[in-house]
This record gives structure tokens, sequence and C-alpha cells, in this order.
């Protein structure tokens, strides 16, 4: 496994952004170089606070679920995606669960980040924010969920997908982007669970952080139209998302790679709080949003034990 070594003189940024910024989750960058290191033992992550949050409950959770699809057949909203965390109570170690989540998902982007100010998190997110190789960018557009890989995509879903491939593809030519390339909708599986997703790439010389403002947050994890939708989730989301749905990478020279905070969980001395959402377009069913959520929840938990 790689580790950042901190160093005010290294070759390497990595940046750790919450959903939204506020004072209390500023994005945080911090230098250093990448280096070779073991998997950490447990108890090398100390202290842990108390977790004391709770999260939405199915009739909470589905009330916001009818907010959102009565926000969309007045025409506010196109598509807004609904969340909510989920307290898991365990006596594994954060250093535990991260190396059983590096065996499980081998091809995701599997992390364990401790710092001062945002706390401990995990994470094996299987999207990527932005991917930079000189001039050379790509990004997905990753959204619908089923649990049963037999059945068919539906209409919804692959409307759902369309909307997030959409506004990349609007937001990369509109700032002159060159070379635009969307790619075909596929299945992609990632754990449990399968998801839509397609791959874009384009060439740019604009730098990384144009990007990640012109991108952050897709509706993959937010909504269009965007404004409206992140104040839907300020006015109407139970529970604070902090660095859930944000996102997280590294930049060195000219090459940088981030990916959205999916798939996550904050660490805690009593256990972990998971994140799950979903995204709402027309003909969603707020039961169906629940039981996504579960299945999401459940996927992230595979593994860590009691």
């Amino acid at each position: 496994m790689n580790r950042l070594e901190l160093a005010e003189d290294g070759d390497v940024v990595f940046q750790f952004a919450p959903f939204q910024l506020s004072p209390g989750c500023p994005s945080l960058k911090l230098r250093g170089h990448t280096v070779s290191a073991d998997f950490p033992i447990p108890g090398t992550i100390i202290p842990l606070a108390l977790c004391s949050c709770e999260g939405a409950s199915q009739q909470v959770h589905e009330r916001t679920v009818n907010q959102a699809l009565h926000a969309i057949q007045s025409g506010v909203l196109q598509k807004v995606v609904v969340s909510r965390s989920e307290f898991w109570e365990t006596s594994r170690a954060p250093e535990d669960v991260f190396r059983a989540k590096c065996a499980a998902y081998p091809d995701a982007f599997v992390y364990l980040f401790s710092h001062d100010v945002a706390g401990v998190w995990i994470g094996a997110t299987p999207e990527a924010l932005l991917i930079r190789a000189g001039d050379q960018f790509g990004t997905t557009a990753l959204a619908g969920t089923k649990a049963d890989g037999r059945r068919d995509w539906t209409e919804k879903e692959r409307h759902e997908q369309d909307l997030v491939a959409d506004f990349i593809e609007q937001n990369v030519r509109h700032r002159n982007a060159s070379e635009v390339t969307i790619g075909e909708a596929r299945s992609m599986t990632y754990g449990s669970l399968q998801h839509l997703q397609s791959n874009i790439t384009f060439r740019s010389e604009k730098g990384v952080e144009f990007w990640l403002e012109a991108l952050h947050p897709t509706p993959a994890v937010g909504g269009t139209p965007r404004d409206k939708a992140l104040d839907f989730i300020a006015e109407h989301e139970a529970g604070d998302r902090t660095y859930y749905t944000g996102f997280l990478g590294t930049i060195e020279g000219d090459r940088a790679a981030f990916y959205v905070n999916l798939r996550c969980m904050q660490c805690f001395a009593n256990g972990f709080r998971l994140f799950a959402g979903g995204g709402i377009v027309e003909g969603s069913d707020p039961a169906k949003e629940w039981n996504e959520t579960r299945d999401k929840i459940e996927s992230i938990r595979a593994g860590i034990g009691a």
C-alpha cells in the first residue's frame, strides 16, 4: 500500500474536500511524498471520539424523497440526490476495516485518512471525478443502482445516468475543452451492486483546480439544476454530509487522480457512521429509494464484522 509522508517540500499534494465548504468542513491540502508502507496496525490511530449522531429514519427519509418528487413535479428540479447516514456499533479497529476493504475492492480507490479537523475516514470509492495526464483529462458519469444483476436497467435509471453525463458534457464543452468524447453507458459491478457508468475524456490547457471547481458536485451526488439541488439538500436533508460525497485525491506534477468520496464511513471509538444516497428523478418510489440506501449501506458494512 502507499502512504503520504508529510514534507514541506514534497512533490505530491493530497486534497480531502467536503461536499460543501463550511467553517467546520474546510478543504484540506497536505504536501508530502508517496512512500510504500505496510498496513497500519490496530491502535495506530488514537484517540477517536465517541459518536452521538443519528441518521434519518425510514419515515424521515421517505418524507424527504416525497418533498424532492414534489419539487421535480413542479419544475424546480430535474434530479436531486437524497442521502442519509446510519451508525453501526462495532469493536473493529479502523485499521482492520481498512485492510479488509483493500482486499475486498482491489479495483476501487481505497483510503484511510486521519486528520485533527476532518476526523478519521475510510472509503472504497468506484467513481473517478477527475484524472489528468498532461493536457488529457478523464471523468466518469456514474448513476443508477441495482442489486439484482439479472434484471434490465429501467428507463428511470437510464434517465438518471443521462442527466449526469449531459451535465458533464455541457460543462466541459462550455469551458472550451477540446476532443470531448462520451463513452456508452455500461454496467459496472461494485461488490454486490451494479451501476451505469460512461467514461468521458477531453483535452484542456486549464489546470486541475479549474476542472474540479467546474465538475464538483456533479448530479451524481448533488442534482440538477445544480444550485437549486444544493439549496434543496441544505434545507431538507437530515444530517450534515460533511466529507461524504466530497472528493479526494492527489496532484503530482502534470498528473492527478481525484475520486468522489462514496462508499465511505467516518470512524469513531464506538463504531462507524456509514453514508448512502440515491438520485431522485420523476418516477422514483420513496420505499424503493429507502431500500437502495439500505443496500448500499449493507455493501459498505460487508466485511466489517461485529
